[in-house]
C-alpha cells in the first residue's frame, strides 16, 4: 500500500510540474478538436498546416491535414477558430498531409500506403467555400512533401511517387498556370562510380533563388543549383557533423548567411547552425536544443528567431539575434501528457508563423489544432532600442520607404529584404545611413526587412499595402 502511494504521489506532483510548464512566454489564443476522427498508429488524428491570407480582405485561414480529409478554419478571430469547409483528402487513413499555397491556391499532397493525388484548391471564395480545381495521380500519387518558391514558379515535390510506379526524390514542377501543373524536371542525384546513388530520397527541401537545400535523410543535407535544370549543379555537401542523425528539414536564415536544420530521430539530436556564406566551406556555428531527449521536428527561421515545432515538447522559440548562442525564450506544450519517454513521435508536428496579426497557427498530431500569440517579452525583444537604431517610414507604405538607421556602418555593411513566404526580395551593401526603397512592384503583405551590420543583425517588420 504504501508503494502504491509512493508512485501515485510521484506521477501527482509529475504532472503538477508539468501543468506549471505548460507555457512561457506564449499565450493560448484558441483550440479546435474533434476527437472522434479517424486515427492512424493508434493515436494519431493530425499532421501538417498552413496558412493563408486573403490579400482583399486581410482574412486569415488555416489549411490543415487529417487521416481522412483538408480542413479549412477562418481564424479572422484567432479566439475563435471556426470551421468553414472540409474537403475528401482522396486517401484516407494517411499518416501524413503536406501543403503549400500560392497566389490564392493551396497545392495538397499525402502520402502512406494508399495512394492520393495532387489537389489544388482555389482559396479566393472562402470564408464561403473553397473550389477544387485539380485533382489528378497524374504527377503524383504519394508525395511526402512539398515547397513552393514562388519567384520561379516552381513546386517541389520530396519523395513523390508517379502514377508510373517509379519514386523520385525530387520532381520539380512548373506553375505558370497555378490551376494546370505541369512537370519540368527531376533532380539528378550524384551517383559513385557511375551506378549507386549518392541518396535516395529529398525527405524535405527549401529553395531561395533557384538554390535547393536537400535534406536527405542519414546522408545529410546536400545543397544544388537548379536554375537550369538542363545543367543541375552540387554546390555543396553537409553531411559529417556533430549529432549527424537523420536530416529532417533546414531553413535559410533571411540574409542567406547562415542555414539552420533538424535531424528527426526518437530521444532528440540538437538543431545545428552552419554559416553558409562562403558555400564551398560551410562551418559549424552552434547547436541548440528543447531539452536534452526531445525531438525536433520542423525549425523556421523568422526575423531574429527560430520556431520549431517540437514532438513531445510542443511549440517552442529560440532568439537566435546571436547566431553562435541561441536560447530559448518561450514554448507552448500542445501535448498534454509528461512524456514517460521522448521515444516515438507525438504530439506537435506542424507550425505556420506568418500571418501578418502575428497569430501563430500549430498542429498536434493527437490534440488538434492550436493558435497562439508570442507574449510582449518576446515580440519586445526586438526592443525599443532596436527601433531607435533602425527607422521605417511611412510603415506601412504604398510606393516608397526610407530606412534610417542609427548606428555606425562596417564595410560590410547590407540590407536583405524577403516577404512572408521567406523569399529573397532585395539585398544589397549599405554605404549610407539613409536610403530609399522602391516597393511598387512588391505584392501587397508583410515583409522582413534585416540590417546586417558587424556582428549585428537587426529585423523590422514593413507592410506594403
Amino acid at each position: 500500500m504504501v508503494k502504491y502511494l509512493f508512485f501515485a504521489l510521484f506521477f501527482f506532483g509529475l504532472n503538477q510540474a508539468f501543468a506549471q510548464d505548460k507555457s512561457r512566454n506564449i499565450e493560448l489564443l484558441d483550440h479546435w478538436q474533434n476527437p472522434n476522427l479517424p486515427r492512424v498508429n493508434g493515436s494519431q488524428i493530425w499532421s501538417d498546416l498552413t496558412g493563408y491570407t486573403d490579400s482583399i480582405t486581410k482574412k486569415e485561414y488555416i489549411i490543415a491535414g487529417s487521416t481522412d480529409s483538408i480542413y479549412f478554419f477562418d481564424i479572422s478571430n484567432p479566439k475563435n477558430i471556426v470551421l468553414v469547409d472540409v474537403e475528401d483528402g482522396k486517401s484516407k487513413r494517411m499518416v501524413n498531409r503536406d501543403f503549400e499555397c500560392y497566389s490564392h491556391y493551396v497545392y495538397c499532397v499525402s502520402d502512406n500506403k494508399e495512394l492520393g493525388s495532387l489537389q489544388v484548391f482555389d482559396l479566393r471564395y472562402l470564408p464561403d467555400s473553397v473550389h477544387k480545381v485539380y485533382d489528378s495521380d497524374t504527377l503524383a500519387q504519394n508525395t511526402h512533401s512539398i515547397f513552393i518558391e514562388a519567384a520561379s514558379k516552381r513546386l517541389y515535390m520530396c519523395i513523390n511517387r508517379t502514377k508510373s510506379g517509379i519514386t523520385n526524390a525530387l520532381d520539380i514542377i512548373s506553375l505558370t498556370n497555378p490551376e494546370l501543373p505541369i512537370k519540368i524536371g527531376t533532380l539528378n542525384v550524384p551517383s559513385f562510380n557511375g551506378s549507386i546513388a549518392a541518396f535516395k530520397n529529398v525527405h524535405e527541401i527549401f529553395v531561395r533563388n533557384d538554390t535547393a537545400w536537400c535534406s536527405t535523410e542519414y546522408t545529410g543535407l546536400w545543397v544544388f543549383d537548379l536554375r537550369d535544370l538542363t545543367k543541375q549543379a552540387l554546390l555543396t555537401v553537409i553531411a559529417d557533423y556533430p549529432e549527424n542523425g537523420y536530416n529532417h528539414s533546414s531553413w535559410l536564415s533571411p540574409n542567406g548567411k547562415y542555414i539552420m536544420f533538424t535531424d528527426e530521430v526518437p530521444n532528440g539530436l540538437a538543431i545545428k547552425i552552419f554559416d553558409v556564406s562562403n558555400l564551398f566551406d560551410p562551418k559549424l556555428v552552434s547547436k541548440f536544443e528543447s531539452s536534452p531527449t526531445a525531438t525536433a521536428h520542423n525549425a523556421f527561421w523568422v526575423g531574429d528567431f527560430a520556431y520549431v515545432s517540437y514532438y513531445h515538447d510542443g511549440f517552442v522559440i529560440f532568439d537566435l539575434k546571436n547566431p553562435f548562442n541561441p536560447t530559448q525564450v518561450g514554448h507552448y506544450r500542445t501535448f498534454p501528457f509528461p512524456p514517460a519517454s521522448y521515444e516515438g513521435f507525438n504530439g506537435c508536428w506542424g507550425i505556420y508563423p506568418w500571418f501578418p496579426s502575428g497569430t501563430i497557427a500549430v498542429s498536434d498530431m493527437q490534440e488538434g489544432i492550436f493558435t497562439l500569440k508570442p507574449s510582449n517579452e518576446i515580440t519586445n525583444l526586438t526592443s525599443l532600442a532596436l527601433e531607435r537604431k533602425v527607422e521605417l517610414f511611412p510603415n506601412p507604405t504604398l510606393h516608397t520607404f526610407q530606412v534610417k538607421l542609427g548606428l555606425e556602418l562596417s564595410e560590410n555593411a547590407n540590407i536583405c529584404i524577403v516577404n512572408s513566404l521567406g523569399e529573397l526580395i532585395l539585398q544589397k551593401p549599405i554605404s549610407q545611413p539613409t536610403f530609399e526603397v522602391s516597393v511598387d512592384n512588391w505584392k501587397p503583405g508583410v515583409y522582413s526587412v534585416t540590417i546586417n551590420n558587424k556582428n549585428q543583425t537587426l529585423t523590422q517588420k514593413l507592410i506594403k499595402l
